[in-house]
């Protein structure tokens, strides 16, 4: 999926998916960013959303993100966040967020339950 604001990249690697993403996460975005993703974690899957190149992401951004979680957590599956950048790693811990999600460093080791 891939528009003037947003693009999102599905990569199936074995144990997981990757989801990259970049670019802008909003109002205008999440609903694109939804229907890509969210039949990833109903299924059950393990997901890794590679959010390196995730440059903004509004508060209807941060909720997508919750309703993957809950969805995920609701399938057996997981949802992990890889490579925030500082401005929205600040966010996810300023909103609590930080609780609920699984966030890595990097993408190698996102699958890690610990």
């Amino acid at each position: 999926m891939s528009d003037e604001q947003l693009s999102v990249t599905v990569s199936d690697r074995g144990s997981d998916t990757l989801v990259s993403v970049s670019g802008e996460l909003d109002f205008g975005t999440t609903p694109g960013f939804l229907e890509v993703t969210q039949p990833l974690v109903e299924a059950g899957h393990p997901v890794v959303l590679d959010l390196a190149e995730l440059g903004f992401c509004d508060s209807s951004g941060l909720g997508a993100l919750v309703r993957l979680h809950k969805l995920a957590d609701g399938a057996g599956g997981s949802l992990c966040l890889a490579r925030l950048r500082p401005q929205l790693e600040s966010t996810i811990r300023l909103t609590m967020l930080h609780r609920l999600f699984r966030i890595r460093d990097d993408v190698p080791t996102a699958d890690d339950p610990a």
